[in-house]
């Protein structure tokens, strides 16, 4: 047997070597670009200049401020500004809903990845890590929204996003940032986190998801403060700090108009098993009067939800008040205000739904 390869069929052989491995690096570059440019090409402004005497520390411990919107008085594009990007971010993040998400599994695989990094930051994602990568642009994006188009509401069971998916990436972000040799990237990797909690903020309809999006820019915020002390920039510490101390105000003022939606008496069961609704004129004309409208729109959707317990336990003449204010709010433009009201209007809520509230 010739042990010699002619040289036609050397060249067959070593086609037969190179065509795979250049088909792999082609997936590969695509991947990498479907992954880079899915998010479409952005770009994100410099954070506005401004002047230390412009800083105001805002007194949220004013009566006041108990009717203030729940959002950051100081300006937070003196931190860091959204990016200009035309895609829905949420489109991205949809995807990693728990039960039915085309990428649950990949999100599932992304926490077994994080790594122990102190008591400072906890769990993780490495540097490079190709999921905390991927997310990059999307953070780029100007918009980000899930209702209705994305996730249908559903009253008590409507769906939301897998919010560990940004609260990690939000969280490596910043690990990655604060410990960056370099201090321009750190401080980009802290903002992205931010900008990722102004997203998530900007929808305005579901309370948890404005909640994490707080978390994702007191993280950010936190990041920028530590790498602005280390090399002596002590008018955006200012800054930074600021906007610190307005997430703790935001959180207590959420807690308790949450709580106010919801003051709507007791359910108590009776001895015959029946559940009954106890509930004063006063308290309902307070939930009736969120759900109305404030200015932050996640507070009435909140109310109205709650509302769907006295329409169908409160007495009589509660239920009627009820029904008129829920069938005006049907009629909103506002589609994901009128389908929570058209919910609450039909939809009787289960025993098992409201021995929660006892």
């Amino acid at each position: 047997m010739n042990s010699r390869i002619r040289p036609s069929r050397r060249l067959q052989v070593t086609l037969a070597i190179l065509v795979p491995l250049l088909l792999a690096a082609s997936l590969g570059i695509r991947f990498a670009s479907t992954s880079a440019l899915g998010a479409g090409r952005s770009q994100v402004p410099a954070p506005r200049p401004f002047q230390v005497t412009e800083l105001e520390i805002p007194h949220w411990s004013h009566s006041n401020a108990r009717e203030w919107p729940v959002q950051f008085r100081t300006d937070l594009d003196l931190l860091a500004p959204l990016g200009t990007g035309k895609r829905n971010a949420g489109e991205w993040y949809v995807d990693f809903r728990k039960v039915d998400g085309p990428r649950l599994a990949e999100a599932e695989a992304m926490m077994a990845r994080r790594e122990e990094r102190g008591d400072r930051f906890g769990l993780v994602l490495p540097v490079d890590d190709p999921l905390l990568l991927e997310a990059e642009p999307w953070s780029d994006q100007a918009t980000m929204h899930f209702y209705p188009d994305l996730l249908k509401p559903n009253g008590w069971n409507t769906q939301i996003t897998n919010l560990l998916v940004p609260l990690t990436l939000a969280r490596s972000w910043v690990a990655r940032g604060v410990e960056s040799p370099d201090p321009e990237a750190g401080l980009e990797d802290c903002r992205r986190a931010i900008r990722l909690g102004r997203l998530l903020r900007q929808e305005d309809i579901v309370i948890i998801n404005d909640l994490v999006g707080l978390a994702c820019i007191r993280m950010g915020a936190q990041g920028i403060y530590e790498i602005a002390i280390r090399e002596g920039d002590t008018e955006l510490a200012l800054l930074a700090s600021i906007v610190i101390g307005e997430v703790a105000p935001q959180r207590l003022l959420t807690s308790e108009r949450v709580t106010r939606s919801w003051d709507t008496g007791s359910v108590r069961e009776e001895a015959t098993g029946t559940l009954v609704l106890e509930i004063t004129d006063e308290e309902l004309e307070a939930t009736l009067e969120m759900a109305r409208g404030q200015v932050d729109r996640r507070f009435q959707a909140e109310a109205i939800l709650a509302l769907n317990v006295v329409r169908f336990l409160g007495t009589d003449a509660q239920q009627k008040r009820v029904v008129e204010l829920l069938t005006e709010l049907r009629a909103s433009n506002d589609p994901m205000l009128s389908e929570t009201a058209r919910w609450s209007l039909e939809v009787e809520p289960t025993r098992e739904q409201l021995e929660s509230l006892k």
